[in-house]
């Protein structure tokens, strides 16, 4: 009996989510002007393929690295931006933040694992992780910032040595 190596889903297969990395591949291909049925032909693929990738049904993130490229590359030649590639890659790394935390419910998931603690991510990352949120969480998050006297929401040390009008006082 053969013994395979260990997968990183431990044989179950993806647990993914690619609802957001679905959407930016909708926008991206309808700014091209393609039907799903003309990418799936473009690409090679069946159009049910391209439905479950829009859909988030099957994760961008289970594609290999080479076909991503492929995928990007085709839509920009198609009139898809050039930028096409760099928002799927980061909408695929959201995505992996938010399957990570509906996987781990209320269980703790090792920082050696989890895709938060690797990196400090850019505010397009953070965006993208918060834009299926409901509108109400996001407001109740935005709420909570950091403002200056004069309503604007930076950085409080950005704010302070930007403007005279700072309600906090530093020493």
């Amino acid at each position: 009996m053969r013994t395979s190596a260990a997968t990183p889903t431990g044989g179950r297969g993806s647990r993914a989510t690619g609802v957001v990395a679905g959407f930016v591949l909708k926008l991206s291909r309808q700014t091209a002007g393609l039907t799903q049925e003309r990418f799936a032909e473009l690409l090679g693929v069946d159009p049910t393929t391209v439905q479950g990738w829009e859909s988030g049904r099957r994760p961008l993130a289970a594609v290999g690295a080479g076909e991503l490229v492929k995928l990007s590359a085709r839509l920009s030649r198609a009139g898809a931006p050039a930028s096409t590639g760099r928002h799927l890659n980061e909408a695929i790394e959201a995505d992996l933040v938010l399957a990570t935390g509906i996987t781990a419910g209320d269980s703790w998931v090792d920082p050696d694992h989890h895709p938060l603690a690797a990196a400090v991510h850019r505010k397009t990352i953070t965006n993208l992780i918060t834009w299926p949120l409901p509108e109400t969480h996001r407001h109740n998050w935005a709420s909570s910032s950091p403002r200056c006297l004069d309503g604007a929401r930076s950085h409080h040390t950005r704010c302070c040595t930007r403007t005279s009008a700072c309600g906090s006082s530093t020493t």
